[in-house]
């Protein structure tokens, strides 16, 4: 294993190559990972080949460009990626299933005039190809479909006909990644990101889950975001562990892949875990034995381990600053994401930016210890950067409190509150009321337009498999644990609520239906 500052914040800087560079140095045969299909990449497979992309890429790609990137998960992905690194540009990579509209905001956003895609991304996404004849250079990876895309260049053609490395390389606090926060209350910003921002996110998932050579770590998140890369592919990089990587999560197949892949550690939002707790299955035929991610509620971590036999360790994290905190095996707290990181200083503020005393819930606002560790800026939104970042603190938009021992409790986003009658009700608060109902697989509370102003309550809730559930018990449930102003007025049973490509509940498109037909009207019901 290697455990470079592992526990100092004062640790030496260092890039994504210089991890890549020493691994493979160290164990070049090592399996670094492994995808759907069975195709692997090997540690000095991938140094070799990410080498021979950015000598292919040389003469299109300066140090400093804004690189467009989406290709489906699979060696190519991963040389493309530290290619980039390489070559000293910014990787900005897009969702498989882009819209147009998203791309052209990230576009314009970061400058960015090439795009290296692959024919499976541009076959299965026609945005993609209208995205393609906007660019300057369109870079095409040969994948399983072949698809033409005129004006773009081959990419086993250009490294076919490399060119010469720049002699300048990034250092650690030299741009390297563009990443899209995920939007689920808002819009989307593009977060920049330092080299030694991914690397040090890395290191302390690794301190905290533990890793080692011998773990087979499992991920079924995008590749456009942080989970993947920071708390998947550079742990295993660092560790000598290896990586499966699949495109989705499928909740049929999930523990026969883990017993297959002989998966010891998985990587999960709260959705998969409260998926996976509610299916048919009861399984501790496996060698998983912790999970990384969150949020992990107390009752549902502790039938979890009893059920599965693992350990659901939950952190905070974000994409401007990987982990803030985390918990581990010895130092777990059920229900909360553990204590700050030594990286980072934590304290809950009220509106105004003044301290609250433990217990109070309030803004969580956290200041990094160590250089180039978080986000330096949106990019393109100087205005959104300032209102967020202020004297070297970053007020993250969630809310939670800290106890008396430190210990951090998320209790959602500052953002997502309800205006009901003069009150102000987080919806996290709903959301965690009606979670515990049996029968209840997840739930998403909204505002929707009142006829008296302000808003009124509605609950989107999705039932576990074989389970029936009605609007009136739903309703009755809240009526016994929320107070009265935070009862949902409307109900509604859906059978499953809508979900970006990481598993989170998109109530954008909740709250944009309004009050549709299908919706139970508590109001309605009293006779």
């Amino acid at each position: 294993m290697d455990s470079r500052g592992a526990d100092d914040v004062t640790a030496l800087p260092e890039t994504m190559l210089d991890v890549l560079e020493r691994r493979a140095t160290v164990a070049p045969e090592a399996e670094l990972v492994r995808f759907e299909d069975g195709v692997s990449l090997r540690v000095g497979e991938c140094h070799e080949r990410a080498i021979a992309v950015a000598r292919g890429l040389a003469g299109l790609v300066s140090p400093g460009d804004r690189v467009l990137t989406c290709l489906r998960p699979g060696p190519r992905l991963i040389e493309v990626l530290f290619a980039l690194a390489r070559l000293g540009a910014v990787e900005v990579p897009l969702a498989l299933d882009t819209r147009l509209t998203a791309a052209e905001q990230l576009t314009a956003a970061t400058g960015a005039r090439v795009l290296i895609t692959g024919t499976d991304a541009i076959h299965d996404n026609p945005d993609l190809l209208t995205l393609a004849t906007r660019m300057d250079h369109v870079v095409l990876a040969t994948e399983r479909e072949k698809t033409e895309v005129p004006g773009s260049v081959d990419l086993d053609d250009l490294v076919a006909s490399p060119g010469r490395l720049p002699s300048w390389r990034p250092g650690p606090a030299d741009p390297a990644v563009v990443m899209a926060t995920s939007g689920t209350t808002g819009r989307a910003k593009a977060a920049l990101l330092p080299h030694f921002a991914g690397v040090r996110h890395a290191r302390r998932v690794v301190r905290t889950m533990d890793y080692g050579p011998h773990d087979v770590l499992y991920n079924v998140f995008p590749w456009n975001h942080i989970n993947v890369r920071h708390a998947g592919l550079l742990p295993a990089l660092i560790t000598g562990a290896t990586l499966v990587a699949h495109p989705r999560f499928s909740a049929s197949r999930f523990w026969d892949t883990c017993r297959r892949e002989r998966i010891t550690a998985f990587n999960f939002m709260g959705a998969i875990a409260a998926i996976l707790e509610r299916t048919s299955a009861t399984d501790t035929d496996h060698q998983v034995r912790r999970a990384y991610g969150g949020p992990a509620p107390e009752a549902l971590s502790r039938r979890f381990l009893d059920r599965f036999g693992v350990l659901l360790l939950e952190a905070y994290a974000c994409t401007e600053l990987g982990d803030v905190a985390a918990s581990t095996p010895t130092t777990r707290r059920p229900g909360s994401a553990g204590r700050p990181v030594p990286e980072y200083e934590v304290v809950i503020t009220d509106d105004h930016g003044h301290p609250l005393p433990a217990g109070q819930i309030g803004q969580i606002t956290a200041r990094p210890r160590a250089q180039s560790i978080t986000f330096t800026s949106y990019a393109g939104d100087d205005a959104a950067t300032g209102k967020v970042l202020r004297d070297g603190w970053f007020t993250t938009g969630d809310r939670g409190r800290l106890d008396d021992d430190g210990y951090l409790y998320f209790a959602g986003r500052r953002t997502d509150v309800i205006r009901r009658r003069g009150e102000n009700i987080p919806t996290w608060d709903v959301e965690q009321a009606v979670a515990a109902m049996p029968g209840v697989l997840d739930a998403a509370a909204v505002g929707v337009p009142s006829e008296l102003t302000e808003e009124e309550v509605l609950v989107a809730v999705s039932a576990a498999p074989g389970t029936t559930l009605t609007a009136p018990q739903v309703h009755a449930w809240c009526l016994d644990r929320l107070p009265r102003h935070a009862v949902p007025r409307y109900i509604r049973i859906l059978n499953d609520l809508p979900r970006n490509t990481s598993t989170k509940v998109v109530k954008g498109e909740l709250r944009g239906q309004g009050v549709p037909p299908d919706a139970w009207d508590a109001t309605a019901s009293i006779s």
